[in-house]
């Protein structure tokens, strides 16, 4: 047959045959049209549409107090450790009361002694005209006096306090003497922090800041855990900014605590502070959204340049307040829809 014939002539000239076609294939590449990869698309619908402000923060301690002693001496007494809970009033530590004692008899001798020379100078000199050196001699006699006064005073008072109290309930968070017989200097600090002071304290910078107010949610996840979503309320927002590490600036907010007794200072965390929500309103994704009013919308297989007016915008989603309406189709990367397909 016309096959059987057709074969052994395609087998003897198959190299010429192939050649002579890629000609007629390339010109069928170029004139026949080709398809285009398909424009990404989304439906404008329904949505919940929430702004929120993503910032890290850390677990902070408002009330927290450094307890010190007026003078260095040695400590006669410890009565916590840290990690114990303590209530107001309680004592915390002593310092060796028998030297601050001896320590006060000698300042009081001494003040009693540069007293003596005072008013004996003054009783010599009752009636009769001061000199310029008696003045002299009596302005060190009241000088000698009155330092003396200074230093008795001043004993009594570090006597006075010899022994720490907490001012607030607490725990005690530090202790830079842990234990009795350790000499102990006017920087040495008993910390107590007050555990029900805890907050949630966050650093936000300035551009964001003016979309923050006492009252809003936030969402906060913890990395001690991390499976669990926490709901906290914005207390505070600092009045005075503050230089970053980038030298920007920004402002300290805090957040409080539900459960404290869950919490340790300086746990870190990641919060997401909810600015502004609406529900179920027409939006589009925000990627849609070019030259800040304009979206392309799918008409049969081109795509129009619609005008719009945006409402609300999340990082994924922009409300649509006119302009399209539900159900319209847009592209969601403008910048990806094909130039021949934009019909004006």
């Amino acid at each position: 047959m016309f096959a059987e014939r057709l074969l052994p002539l395609i087998k003897r000239h198959k190299k010429p045959l192939v050649l002579g076609l890629i000609p007629l294939f390339l010109l069928l590449y170029f004139l026949l049209p080709k398809r285009d990869n398909a424009t990404i698309t989304a439906t404008a619908s329904k949505n919940d549409v929430t702004k929120i402000v993503s910032v890290t923060g850390d677990v902070a301690a408002d009330l927290t107090v450094d307890l010190k002693f007026q003078s260095g001496e040695a400590l006669s007494w410890v009565g916590v450790k840290e990690g114990d809970y303590i209530v107001k009033g309680q004592a915390i530590a002593s310092l060796d009361k028998n030297k601050l004692q001896a320590s006060f008899r000698q300042a009081e001798q001494d003040f009693i002694a540069a007293k003596a020379e005072s008013e004996k100078y003054y009783d010599g000199h009752k009636n009769s005209t001061e000199s310029f050196d008696e003045k002299i001699e009596r302005t060190a006699l009241d000088a000698a006096q009155n330092k003396a006064y200074d230093s008795m005073k001043k004993v009594e008072y570090d006597l006075a306090h010899s022994t720490l109290y907490s001012p607030i309930y607490g725990i005690i968070t530090g202790s830079d003497a842990p234990v009795a017989g350790v000499n102990v200097t006017a920087t040495t600090t008993f910390a107590v922090t007050d555990p029900s002071s805890l907050s949630f304290k966050m650093e936000v910078d300035e551009a964001d800041i003016g979309n923050i107010k006492e009252g809003q949610e936030m969402k906060v996840i913890f990395d001690s855990f991390p499976d669990k979503e926490v709901t906290l309320k914005i207390n505070s927002i600092d009045f005075v900014s503050h230089k970053t590490s980038s030298g920007g600036n920004a402002f300290y907010v805090k957040a409080s605590l539900s459960d404290p007794s869950k919490y340790r200072v300086g746990m870190s965390g990641n919060a997401d502070i909810i600015v502004s929500s609406k529900k179920n309103i027409l939006s589009v994704p925000s990627s849609s959204v070019f030259e800040d009013e304009y979206v392309f919308v799918k008409r049969g297989n081109y795509f129009e340049k619609t005008k719009i007016k945006v409402g609300l915008q999340s990082d994924t989603l922009a409300e649509i307040v006119s302009g399209i309406s539900d159900g319209d189709v847009v592209a969601v990367d403008p910048n990806l829809v094909p130039l021949k397909l934009i019909r004006k």
